[in-house]
């Protein structure tokens, strides 16, 4: 986990300021009022900036969405760059982390399933 969030902090640091985040479908991840407050923290923290705190944990959801549905890392990634034009693949991968970090941290050690090859899976790649 230390590994991905070290990966995903030396990406290229691009806020969410700019143009609006884009309004993905609705999640399906459960809402916790805390985990939603630690995901604006960790944003904060890392330096990522958004308009919309609401849109920003939406989009936070959006992505352990994609994760539990199977999509692949990359998929995930180029979504949430297509979803928010101000937001390059290394913000996208920063926050596609902080968000499995505060919404579905069972993907953060993907690799280390033994169903899932080493390098696949939603963000497994980034641990080894």
């Amino acid at each position: 986990m230390r590994l991905l969030l070290t990966l995903a902090g030396a990406a290229i640091a691009v806020g969410l300021a700019g143009p609006a985040l884009a309004d993905p479908p609705p999640p399906s991840v459960p809402d916790n009022p805390a985990a939603d407050a630690t995901f604006l923290d960790s944003l904060n923290k890392a330096g990522m900036t958004y308009n919309n705190g609401p849109s920003a944990i939406k989009a936070g959801k959006f992505a352990c969405d994609m994760m539990n549905a199977g999509a692949a890392e990359k998929d995930v990634i180029d979504k949430l760059s297509m979803l928010n034009p101000g937001l390059n693949s290394g913000g996208a991968m920063k926050f596609a982390a902080l968000a499995s970090s505060a919404y579905c941290p069972d993907y953060l050690n993907k690799s280390s399933a033994p169903d899932k090859p080493q390098n696949q899976g939603p963000f497994g790649g980034m641990g080894r």
